[in-house]
């Protein structure tokens, strides 16, 4: 079985371009970002002032002894019943029964 010569160019292409597409789909290396230090610094005025306010709130701590305190301990938690009430109208915003409206 002959192949014509436009079969042969047009399989020869396709072996090329399916090549390249393997090549830039899988066995490309991965491409490194330059990244410099400069880069992640503040764009703006409004961000500048937000890492500054953020920088003074790192060395802010909690001292947990607080929570050990006897009088922290001697706390009493004061619970109110909440009472189930009756439930409304079902259409709050209808024409009272018995009641005329003015137009």
């Amino acid at each position: 079985m002959a192949l014509s010569k436009k079969k042969t160019i047009i399989i020869a292409a396709s072996i090329v371009v399916l090549g390249v597409v393997v090549y830039f789909l899988w066995l490309r290396p991965a491409p490194v970002d330059n990244v410099s230090i400069n880069s992640f610094g503040p764009t703006g005025q409004a961000q500048a002032t937000f890492l500054t306010l953020a920088a003074q709130l790192q060395p802010i701590a909690f001292n947990a002894s607080v929570l050990e305190d006897p009088r922290f301990l001697s706390l009493v938690d004061i619970k109110t019943a909440i009472l189930p009430e009756a439930s409304g109208r079902t259409d709050p915003f209808a024409p009272l029964a018995g009641v005329k409206s003015e137009q």
